[in-house]
This record gives C-alpha cells, structure tokens and sequence, in this order.
C-alpha cells in the first residue's frame, strides 16, 4: 500500500519538504490507515502533517473517548493533533455534519497555511456515493463519483485511498497493529449510507463481490466522459459567452440537450441544488424571455437572480442596490465627480463642425445657451426626455425599456437635468434640445471610475 501512496503522491507533485498538508482524522480505520501511511512517507520526505479531528458532538462519552485515542496515537507517532468540538443542539442529520466538516477543513488550511487536505475515502465510499446518487436521481456528472483530487473552494483535496477497499484497510490496520475507532453510528441503518453499505452492497455482493471495481471502472468511464463533453462544451462557449454574460439569441439557437448541459453545469458552478425540474424551469423561463429589452429575472437564491433578455443571460448578485439620491448642481464648466464617474463640460473652441459621437457614447457636443439650473444625478419619478430627432417629449423609463436597458441599471445611468428633464443621459440618449445645429457651445464627456475595493 505505501507504494501505490507514494506514486499518488509523486503523481501531485507533493513529495516535497517545504510543504504542509492537513489530514481529515476521525480516527476510524480509513483515516488511521491513512494518517499512518502519510506519516511513515512523510519521516522521509520531510514534509509537515497537521490531523485534524472534529468531534461532532453527538455520542457523548463515546466521542471523548475516539478522541482521546486519536491524541494518544498522535503522540506516540510524534504528529501535530488539532481538535474541535462542535457545539450541543446543531441537527444531527448527513448534511450539516459534512457541511460542519468542510468549515472545518477550510479554516484549518488558513490557519496552519496548509498546501492541501488529505481525506481517506476509498472505493467503499465511491460505491456508497455512486449509489445513493442515484437513489436521489442523477446525472451522467454524478456517476464520476468521488474524485482522487478536487478543490474545496481555494483549497486543494487530495484523496490517496481510493483505489482501496475497505477490505484493504482493515487489513492494514491489522498487520501493522494499528487500533482505530469503531463509530458505533456507522452501523445505524437510519443514516442513508449507512443503509446502502450494510443492506444495499452486501447484497449486491451476492450478484459480483467485486462491485467495487466495477463502480469505480464505471466512474472512470463517467470522468472520461465528462471530459470530452467540457472540451468540445469550451470551444461552443467560446462563441457565445463573452464579458461575463451569454449571448442569449445565440444561446436559445443551441440544441436543447446542450442548453440543459451549461444550465446544469451552471448549477454545480455556483453550488445550487440540481434535478431535472429545475434544469427545465431554468430552460422555460430563458427560452420564454429572451425576447424581452429590458429582460426579466428569476430568483434561485435568496441573493441571487438569473437575468435574461434578448441581449443577454447572465446573473445578478444585487437586484436592488442602494438607491443614489444626491444631486450636484452644475453652474460652470469644470469637473465634477459624482459617486464612480467623473462628469466633466468643457466650452468648444473649434471653428469645424466635429464629428458628432454616437448617442450610446459618454461624449456629445451639444449647443447650451446658458448652465441655469442644471444638475447632475440619476433617475426619480417623473422624468421626461425628448429623444434626438423627436419632436415631443416621453417618460425616462419608456426611453429606458425602448433602448433595452436592463431594470437593474437603470439607477446607474448618470443624468444631465434641468429640473425633472433629462437633457443627456449619458451613453443612453442626447435630447433634442441640446442639438447642434452648426458648432456646439460645449463638450460633455463621462468616465466610470473602478472603486478602489474593486
């Protein structure tokens, strides 16, 4: 075993001196048959372990005791040992004991600026996940199973048992003399994996002993899969994803089946739950708004929205940011800063006519007879404008929806006013009344600032 540990460890690159790795240590035969692996490697390569053991607060004396074990094995081998107990009252249920983990885990590698973590699941566990995966309904992507190296948000995993059996880890445990605990709630048929090992595998043993191998085969051919999908999904993506937003009519072009496969790796991408019904629902309301200007948004948590329109689909982490009420007054020409822009008006000394910007640029050179009672701001209830070349005035946000520009920027449009009159809404639209009809008296320009916490 210590051999094929070492060739997973080369194969990282992680037999290293200068490196330091924490290790999952509950004290259990797969975490002690590893720990103790690592460590008997780690005399030799030099580099630093840090176990780690969470008591989860949920056996009483029962725990104190592995826990006590785990510090004893961690003396005599010489081996820093860092323990946490979790506090009385959380849910004892799968999924807040594996999420109190993973918090765990993450704040331990800040706090010991670990160069990864080392958990001891085997192909037993990979059988288990694979199984009760599909219990739940998965995809082809939960058939990969567990990964021998994967990231838990900045911080690298690394899982050297997996091409073993817990067959395997007993045995190992025994040779070298090893006394792990025994969790007595391993064996209670309540917790779902506990069910699938102890019912749904034993029996599935009868049919091929080997149905270890046989899932984990079955995993390597999902991740290999999975691979040739993400190759040929990156070279679509990169057609018609751009500037962090897809580009929603060619996106709605794509077959259905590749539309559900980047809504579906969208999912796993931001860590939201996934089934079928929402990879659909997701599919409907895109397919349904894209025709929209202004777009709409669909709520998939309680801080996040999906935006679609018939420009682009994307997300947005703040649907109603704090509304902007300041205004300045602009009474000569100058600079001006308002919040991230940078508004300045400058008088036109050419004696050409120039070449007048586009109405979606943040410059116009506009005739003014005079700067009585202008301001500077963003939008408020009852604002008008009369659009170039137009003879009446409308609503702002008529304007707004006819130009397509998105609900959730409408505030961050910066507004020359005379009263409740947008004269220049800057990048959006000039108004009739600043036309110039031969030379301008001004030039109007506006840069957006990065904030410096950007």
């Amino acid at each position: 075993m210590i051999n094929k540990v070492k060739n997973f460890l080369k194969k990282y690159n992680l037999m290293s001196s200068e490196k330091i790795f924490v290790v999952g240590f509950s004290g259990g035969y797969d975490s002690m048959c590893m720990l103790d692996l690592l460590h008997k490697i780690s005399l030799k390569t030099g580099f630093k372990l840090i176990a780690l053991h969470l008591n989860h607060n949920w056996r009483g004396k029962e725990a104190e005791i592995e826990q006590e074990n785990c510090t004893r094995y961690c003396k005599e081998n010489n081996i820093t040992l860092y323990c946490e107990t979790l506090p009385e009252g959380l849910p004892k249920t799968e999924t807040v004991a594996r999420e109190k983990r993973q918090e765990f885990f993450k704040k331990c590698c800040k706090k010991f600026n670990a160069d990864g973590i080392f958990l001891a699941h085997t192909k037993s566990d990979n059988t288990e996940t694979i199984l009760y995966r599909l219990s739940k309904g998965t995809g082809v992507k939960g058939l990969c199973g567990i990964l021998e190296a994967s990231k838990l948000e900045d911080f690298n995993i690394y899982r050297p048992l997996m091409n073993f059996s817990r067959k395997d880890i007993v045995k190992y445990c025994t040779i070298n003399k090893l006394v792990p605990n025994n969790d007595s709630s391993n064996f209670d048929t309540k917790y779902a994996r506990n069910f699938i090992r102890h019912q749904i595998i034993s029996e599935l043993k009868t049919i091929n002993p080997k149905i270890d191998d046989v899932i984990l085969n079955l995993s390597h051919i999902a991740i290999s899969e999975q691979n040739i999908i993400k190759e040929y999904l990156t070279k679509i993506k990169n057609d018609i994803f751009k500037d962090g937003y897809f580009i929603a009519q060619k996106f709605v072009e794509l077959s259905k089946d590749v539309q559900n496969k980047f809504i579906l790796d969208f999912l796993v991408e931001q860590n939201l739950d996934y089934d079928s019904k929402k990879v659909e629902e997701i599919y409907d309301f895109i397919n349904k708004n894209v025709k929209y200007k202004s777009g709409k948004t669909l709520s998939l948590t309680k801080n996040l929205w999906l935006f679609v329109s018939k420009e682009k689909i994307c997300t947005i982490q703040d649907l109603e940011p704090e509304k902007i009420t300041e205004q300045i007054k602009i009474d000569c020409c100058g600079e001006y800063k308002f919040h991230n822009f940078v508004f300045k008006i400058e008088e036109y000394k050419g004696n050409k006519t120039p070449s007048f910007p586009k109405e979606y640029d943040f410059k116009a050179y506009v005739f003014l007879n005079n700067l009585n009672n202008l301001t500077l701001r963003t939008r408020v209830y009852g604002d008008i404008i009369q659009p170039f070349g137009m003879q009446g005035t409308m609503k702002l946000k008529k304007l707004f929806i006819n130009k397509g520009i998105e609900k959730f920027k409408r505030d961050d449009v910066l507004l020359l006013c005379r009263g409740n009159e947008v004269l220049w809404a800057a990048g959006c639209c000039l108004s009739e009344k600043l036309r110039a009809t031969t030379l301008p008296t001004h030039i109007l320009t506006v840069e957006k600032q990065v904030p410096n916490n950007a």
